[in-house]
């Protein structure tokens, strides 16, 4: 239990120490005038969008997240959505308490959408947008399905946990790209919480899709989500925006090509582009590979509210089972239409 613990905290917190990083260099710099500032990378800074070591949107809706598995005892659509609502525009889980100022346009639309109806007809078409937002959140979703029991990773063992994934991808975000993504992310934390090497984790990526069409997506992207991250250079990486597969790409590339939780960071903080949520994604996947423990002691202390999401993190790995409870599509079995 205890090293599962070290990881699952790694996990998470290593979110947050990733989005608070990269926060204040997020589209600001590019990413050579990043690399000018050297050693100034290493500490957390202020900026026009928080204090010193606060995170943004991309940990606050992995707390609702969080908070939202923890009170059902399981994945409940309408209370996530709920709690993603109550986050946009009261300030929930917040680190100002404030109503959230950057949330992404798709995020946007399916929380106003949610509001109006918060139920998704069987018809509803799928989007060709995929931004990276469903991959950042994601690292409460593993904690909650991991067991203490070391085990084989088998498709019986990681189907649910991937299902709920790309679940939560939907809530969102529903396009093929984003789903077909966020189960291989979904994948890879899963096999780091498990210890798995670091090629073994990349190679696990695309090995247990639930759909057809994610396998298709990735065998037509495998050059960019794959080829990419084990090159040795980063070419094609700098200054990226939010596309889910660029963010994807760069987390694994700074896992591979880290020497260390540090090292990784910081080669991926300076490719410049949407710095919070690249690091946020690299802060989840490395954290679990590493664990807590390998995370400088000035990162892990200087991140807003680390004792909480330390507990967080506990809380959720212990956990005896994680069940969907129920979903606002039509189309999935779980679907239950809110009374």
């Amino acid at each position: 239990m205890e090293d599962y613990q070290d990881k699952a905290r790694g996990m998470l917190l290593g979110l947050a120490i990733g989005d608070a990083l990269g926060a204040p260099i997020e589209f600001g710099y590019t990413s050579d005038t990043i690399r000018q500032l050297g050693s100034k990378l290493e500490f957390f800074t202020d900026s026009p969008r928080g204090n010193k070591g606060e995170w943004t949107d991309d940990t606050s809706m992995a707390l609702c997240i969080a908070d939202s598995l923890l009170e059902k005892k399981g994945y409940d659509s309408y209370d996530i959505m709920n709690k993603f609502v109550r986050w946009a525009d009261y300030g929930y889980r917040s680190a100002d308490n404030k109503p959230a100022t950057d949330i992404g346009n798709q995020t946007k639309k399916a929380l106003d959408d949610f509001k109006q109806y918060p139920s998704v007809a069987r018809s509803e078409i799928e989007t060709d947008q995929a931004g990276n937002a469903p991959i950042m959140r994601l690292a409460p979703i593993i904690i909650a399905n991991t067991s203490a029991e070391k085990s084989e990773i088998t498709p019986e063992i990681i189907t649910p946990t991937l299902k709920m994934a790309e679940l939560s991808a939907k809530e969102t975000h529903n396009s093929l790209a984003a789903k077909a993504v966020t189960e291989m992310f979904a994948s890879m934390l899963y096999c780091a919480i498990q210890g798995l090497d670091k090629i073994n984790i990349a190679g696990y990526c695309a090995r247990f899709f639930t759909e057809d069409d994610y396998t298709r997506f990735y065998l037509q992207n495998s050059e960019q989500l794959i080829d990419r991250a084990l090159s040795s250079t980063d070419t094609g990486l700098r200054d990226r925006g939010g596309y889910i597969v660029d963010t994807f790409t760069i987390a694994l590339w700074g896992l591979i090509h880290g020497e260390n939780f540090k090292d990784g960071m910081l080669k991926v903080l300076q490719l410049g582009g949407d710095t919070d949520t690249n690091a946020a994604c690299y802060g989840q996947i490395a954290g679990a590979f590493y664990g807590l423990n390998s995370i400088p002691i000035e990162w892990v202390s200087g991140v807003y509210e680390s004792k909480g999401i330390t507990e967080l993190a506990d809380k959720l790995l212990a956990m005896p089972e994680c069940p969907i409870i129920r979903t606002r599509f039509e189309d999935d079995e779980h679907f239950e239409e809110l009374k």
